[in-house]
């Protein structure tokens, strides 16, 4: 398989990099495809203007390239209407959009153990502020799955209204079964939001094929735009049942007082992104050129790399989850006692490593696979800049950490 080389400038617009290596991409990715840079660049340069907010040319042209950002949008991720994206700030205003804007005063939710913060916190948010009941599912220390006969049991014995699926876990890695789990919420009538943050862009998505009713992604991890940049799709007429969370200038219907109800401007307020979008729009295009199976596979090889290598050091003890092959690129391990953050520190001082090491947002996965530690884990998560010395430099970096611990 040929291996994206990070230091090699070719057709495939890989970009150079500095000495650093960068293993955070859960986080966000980096290095960005060369495309994405100049595309900013160049937009930032030549006068852009907003969107929306004129006829001229560059206004114009602003309106094209968004609308064109859509439909590469819609072809990555399996949406067959590109007005039913929407443009948000991250991910996570992405969910609290849905989450804020659908649940009603006594609603009840399903959650799992494996969420995000970005769902957990604004879920807790509502169950205090207007009484909603929030269900949460366990999940499989050993598989990273989550629980399928308790979800069955709860949705058979209660009235959900929403699920909140997560795709892979941050700190696992770990994909999930979610068609199957979307084929039992919509047998008993409730409806599915989909958090692809750590799946959308690298590893193969279809809306349509999950059936899912929401899907919540960043624009600035697998699918390699810049920060500050988030997707949510919406099955179409169930915006009918989102009110906005913001309110304001949308360029259309100037002269009513009320918001658009037309799609995406109904959750479109104020101006958006440009130079964000402008490169979504470059790292999209270049994605699709490149190939999401193409990428997946390159992410795996590199984590079935790392995964192989760290299992075999003394004193190192990666997450059980972490090991199985539906991996999206995310591998979390703790070396004998030490402190995770201790670690990292050494990591990115003595061997110019960054990495990711906490609790990674994501309590109650931390519950489940060690109530005893309070602490987390260090994570490394490979992008498809990643090479095969990369890794081998970070294993060596391990090795010797862990001979000392």
């Amino acid at each position: 398989m040929q291996t994206l080389n990070p230091r090699e400038q070719g057709n495939s617009g890989c970009p150079v990099r500095n000495s650093l290596l960068y293993l955070d991409n859960a986080a966000t990715s980096f290095p960005k495809p060369d495309s994405v840079c100049d595309a900013v660049d160049v937009w930032m340069r030549g006068g852009a203007a907003a969107a929306g907010r004129g006829t001229h040319r560059k206004a114009e042209a602003a309106d094209r390239m968004i609308d064109e950002c859509r439909r590469q949008l819609a072809t990555l991720l399996g949406v067959s209407i590109p007005a039913q994206i929407v443009f948000t700030l991250n991910c996570t205003d992405s969910l609290n959009t849905v989450l804020q804007g659908f649940l009603e005063p006594g609603d009840a939710v399903v959650a799992t153990a494996l969420d995000h913060n970005s769902v957990l916190r604004p879920l807790e948010a509502l169950r205090q502020r207007i009484g909603i009941a929030v269900e949460i599912i366990p999940f499989d220390p050993v598989t990273g799955l989550i629980d399928a006969p308790r979800f069955t049991q709860v949705l058979a014995e209660k009235k959900i209204r929403l699920v909140v699926l997560n795709h892979a876990s941050n700190v696992t890695g770990r994909v999930q079964s979610v068609a199957e789990l979307t084929r039992v919420a919509h047998a008993h009538g409730a409806s599915v939001l989909l958090d692809a943050a750590q799946t959308a862009g690298h590893w193969p998505l279809s809306m349509a094929e999950l059936d899912v009713d929401f899907l919540a992604a960043a624009g600035h991890k697998g699918l390699l735009g810049p920060l500050g940049t988030g997707i949510l799709c919406l099955r179409r007429g169930l915006e009918t049942q989102l009110p906005p969370l913001r309110f304001g200038g949308t360029g259309t219907a100037s002269e009513s007082l009320v918001q658009p109800s037309d799609m995406p401007t109904r959750f479109e307020s104020g101006n958006l992104n440009l130079p964000g979008i402008v490169g979504l729009h470059a790292a999209t295009k270049w994605i699709l050129t490149q190939g999401v199976e193409k990428l997946r596979s390159q992410i795996h090889a590199r984590t079935a790399q790392l995964l192989e290598e760290l299992k075999r050091l003394q004193n190192v003890s990666v997450l059980r989850p972490c090991l199985e092959s539906s991996n999206c690129g995310i591998v979390s391990f703790n070396i004998g006692h030490m402190d995770c953050q201790d670690v990292a520190m050494i990591l990115d001082q003595s061997f110019d490593i960054q990495s990711r090491a906490g609790l990674h947002c994501a309590p109650l996965l931390h519950q489940t696979l060690d109530p005893r530690s309070s602490h987390g884990t260090i994570r490394l998560s490979p992008g498809v800049f990643t090479t095969e010395d990369d890794i081998a430099h970070a294993v060596q970096a391990v090795r010797e950490i862990a001979a000392h611990a």
